[in-house]
């Protein structure tokens, strides 16, 4: 097969001309080849399929005609690195955090940032939960100094004044009733103690003990962290909880944790 000299790279430089939306160079023939047209269209449409498929609250929310094209900008800016396109969409909700100023819906980076989560807790190392009656038969000294180590499907995200549970629940679900929701601070766990990805509400307590817990903190300096942000937390609701939801593993893994 004959190519032309430097073929590969006049290839990409064509690529990349097209990616940036601007008129590729005359001399550059590749990029006006109709397979390239093809060849670029279809990887168009797979990176915006993905993260239709990896961002469904937020294309929920917009809906289509809006969601469309700025999945497409977004692809034109971001091609994938990773050929698993679960993965695909790594930055988007910084992408929808900076398109802020002209939107009308601020929250759309966190609706974002949460579809992430999921996806990472979904496609996360297995771990085993940590059992609540064993570790609770400690005695109340070791308790104190015990550390408990995250699952690795262990995320959670907040914000102190926008309803980012409700937001982001009934977007998921593609169940949206915009005025109906109240405007005040919410969390989100996301956990996956088995098969089953698992989302429920916590407040600001859960997230500063979460935290204290990623940071490798004992359990009394993880509860002095929690009655910090809010002395009336209930600790031992907010531990059932977290037990509950499968948050906690029995070996240490490498946890990741996003609250702002």
């Amino acid at each position: 097969m004959n190519e032309p000299p430097h073929f590969h790279a006049r290839w990409l430089a064509a690529i990349e001309a097209w990616r940036s939306g601007e008129l590729p160079d005359e001399t550059l023939p590749e990029a006006f080849d109709p397979g390239f047209a093809v060849y670029a269209n279809t990887g168009m449409q797979a990176c915006t399929a993905a993260l239709e498929a990896n961002f469904p609250s937020v294309a929920h929310w917009l809906g289509e005609p809006w969601f469309r094209p700025l999945a497409g900008h977004f692809a034109r800016l971001h091609p994938p690195k990773d050929s698993r396109l679960i993965l695909y969409g790594e930055t988007f909700a910084e992408f929808l955090r900076k398109c802020e100023p002209d939107s009308d819906w601020p929250y759309l980076q966190h609706l974002a940032q949460l579809d992430r989560m999921w996806t990472l807790a979904h496609v996360a190392a297995d771990a085993v939960p940590l059992d609540f009656t064993r570790w609770a038969a400690q005695d109340p000294e070791s308790l104190g100094t015990a550390r408990l180590h995250l699952a690795p499907a262990t995320h959670w995200h907040g914000d102190s004044t926008l309803p980012v549970w409700d937001l982001w629940s009934t977007a998921r679900a593609d169940d949206i009733e915009r005025s109906t929701v109240p405007w005040h601070g919410q969390a989100v766990l996301i956990t996956r103690p088995a098969d089953e990805v698992l989302c429920c509400e916590i407040d600001a307590a859960g997230c500063a003990f979460l935290q204290a817990c990623a940071q490798g903190l004992p359990l009394a300096d993880a509860a002095e962290a929690a009655l910090r942000v809010a002395p009336e937390a209930d600790l031992q609701v907010l531990l059932s909880t977290l037990f509950a939801q499968g948050a906690f593993a029995e070996d240490e893994p490498p946890p990741f944790s996003m609250y702002s």
